[in-house]
């Protein structure tokens, strides 16, 4: 195995939390990883979303937004960090960008690029697949 690959494709808070713990873990023990975030799991990255923290997700996701004694750093500051730390690359479904008309201006600056599951597949190769 040479790293991980990680397929986001949830939308919900609690999921995408915990891919990017896995992802920012592994960037800071120096193993690569490549975030492909797809489907329902690109509406969290939408500019208007983080700003307004309008997730989905439960009573943990509903915790994570709302707590005041305890810091979680929000999924996009994490993935910000590990990519300044480690082997971290993100990347954002062209397919799903092009059925919502949109483009990598709409999210929040994360990303490396877009790709289409092709071009994931190439950065995959080797990694250990882990589907979220």
């Amino acid at each position: 195995m040479t790293g991980y690959a990680i397929v986001l494709a949830s939308g919900e808070l609690e999921r995408i939390t915990a891919a990017s713990i896995i992802g920012s873990v592994a960037a800071a023990m120096d193993i690569p990883v490549a975030v492909f975030v797809t489907m329902d799991g690109l509406r969290a990255f939408e500019r208007e979303t983080v700003e307004n923290r309008d997730f989905d997700g439960g009573a943990i996701a509903q915790a994570m937004v709302t707590a005041e004694d305890v810091q979680v750093p929000l999924f996009t500051e994490q993935l910000a960090q590990a990519k300044e730390i480690g082997p971290l690359e993100l990347y954002a479904c062209t397919m799903v960008m092009d059925l919502l008309g949109t483009t990598l201006d709409d999210y929040v600056d994360v990303f490396d690029g877009e790709l289409g599951v092709a071009g994931f597949l190439e950065r995959a190769e080797g990694k250990e697949v882990i589907f979220v």
